[in-house]
This record gives C-alpha cells, sequence and structure tokens, in this order.
C-alpha cells in the first residue's frame, strides 16, 4: 500500500462569502435555477429532474446512510421532518438566498451554499441570524457541531454544473 506522506494532501482553498450571482460560471447558475424553479412549484416531485439531469445523483448525507437505487425523491421526503418534501423546499430556497463560497481542492472546482456553513462569522443582524437558522433543518436544531454552532444543510455544485450534494453534517 503506497501512502502519500502528509505534506502532499491537497487542502481546500476557499474564497470570502461571494452575493454576486453573477460571478457563478453558467452551468452552475443553470443548475441552480433548475432547482429553484423546482422548488417554485411547490411540489418535491418537481425535483426530480434537477436530479436526474446529473449523471450521478447527489449525495444526501455524508454518511451512505441511504442505499444505491433508492428513490431521491423518498429519501428528501424521509430527511423532511414533515415526510412530504416541503421543509425540504423551504430548506433549498433559504441556502440559495444566501452567499456562496468558491472551494479550490486540487484541479476540482466546487460551489457551496450557504458561505457560513464554511465561513464562520457572527451575523451582521438579527434579520441575517434569523435567515441563517432557515438553513438548518428541524431535526438539526437541537444539536450542534463540532464548534457548537448548528448545523447548516449545505448544497455543493462543481464547476461543470454538476449538483455534488444536499446535506447536514453527520
Amino acid at each position: 500500500m503506497i501512502r502519500k506522506p502528509k505534506s502532499d494532501v491537497i487542502s481546500d482553498v476557499v474564497s470570502p462569502p461571494i452575493g454576486d450571482l453573477a460571478l457563478l460560471p453558467a452551468p452552475v447558475a443553470k443548475i441552480r435555477d433548475k432547482i429553484l424553479a423546482a422548488c417554485a412549484t411547490g411540489d418535491i416531485e418537481a425535483l426530480r429532474v434537477p436530479i436526474d439531469w446529473n449523471e450521478t445523483r447527489p449525495l444526501f448525507a455524508k454518511s451512505g446512510a441511504f442505499k444505491a437505487g433508492t428513490d431521491p425523491i423518498e429519501i428528501l421526503k424521509t430527511l423532511s421532518f414533515d415526510r412530504k418534501g416541503r421543509e425540504t423546499i423551504s430548506l433549498i430556497g433559504a441556502i440559495f438566498a444566501q452567499p456562496f463560497v468558491k472551494i479550490m481542492r486540487g484541479p476540482t472546482t466546487l460551489y457551496e451554499w450557504p458561505a457560513f456553513a464554511r465561513q464562520p462569522q457572527a451575523a451582521a443582524s438579527e434579520e441575517e441570524g434569523r435567515d441563517r437558522w432557515r438553513c438548518v433543518r428541524f431535526v438539526d436544531l437541537s444539536r450542534s457541531n463540532a464548534e457548537g454552532r448548528p448545523r447548516p444543510t449545505r448544497i455543493g455544485i462543481a464547476a461543470d454544473g454538476v449538483w455534488h450534494y444536499f446535506w447536514s453534517e453527520d
């Protein structure tokens, strides 16, 4: 077994928070718009189109808690507090309303929402604080991460427009 020395480990280079959507590459903006359009219908089933737009489905849990082949809409319903997907739709809208960060990991570039999940900073106002709490699943409200902060749900999209994940920290 060949192991790379720790000095060869690629670390993430994370931008400061970005609020200007015009700075997104066209493929990222396109899938973001498709996801938001699906959410605007109010029907969780509409998310099937942007989910299936990828060659591989986005991950909905870091831990691999869901078996391959499981229906993605059923997963999203299961993850939603109401079991119908309304919480999921609301979360996606709240997350995409936040600034994002650009993450460079070797040759890969990823765009992740919300920026405060990667770049924790105090909210500038009470309203901003409330907007951040809207990015936390109901089930995660009582749990905090290793730093004692809430576990916001994150969305990651690669520069080529592939939707990689929609998850909260495990």
